[in-house]
């Protein structure tokens, strides 16, 4: 019984920190703008990235080079995007006030993974863009 106990606080302290740290991540990105290159290819134009867009930019970021330093990063906030899914999906449909703003708080949280996811892309971009200038001269 002790140890089921240990465990059961461990994975609570363990998921405390993991969303800690994801929403850490996520909130650094929030501070980046996007650059026209990446909102032209993605077609966000000037509109809000929204959470449906995640898989699609985050596919797009994984097609394009890095230099390797964000892939954990990366896990991360797919791993947390999944989560906020299942709790989602866990909500019942009853239209109560706390659940209907449980609910948006994370559509909230998922748009902001895919802002993250966007992000990247555009890290990655200009990684590619320096790697093509730095062959380009040898």
């Amino acid at each position: 019984m002790t140890a089921a106990l240990i465990f059961v606080v461990s994975m609570v302290f363990f998921v405390q920190f993991f969303v800690w740290y994801t929403r850490s991540v996520i909130q650094a990105s929030a501070k980046h703008a996007l650059s026209d290159s990446v909102r032209e290819i993605t077609g966000i134009g000037a509109d809000p990235v929204g959470a449906s867009q995640f898989g699609r930019l985050l596919q797009l970021a994984e097609l394009c080079p890095g230099s390797g330093s964000d892939e954990k990063r990366i896990l991360a906030v797919r791993a947390y995007f999944q989560g906020l899914g299942v709790v989602l999906s866990l909500i019942p449909r009853v239209p109560t006030r706390a659940l209907a703003k449980a609910a948006a708080w994370i559509d909230r949280e998922q748009a902001s993974c895919a802002y993250f996811a966007a992000t990247a892309l555009d890290r990655r971009m200009a990684y590619s863009r320096t790697l093509l200038s730095h062959g380009a001269r040898a």
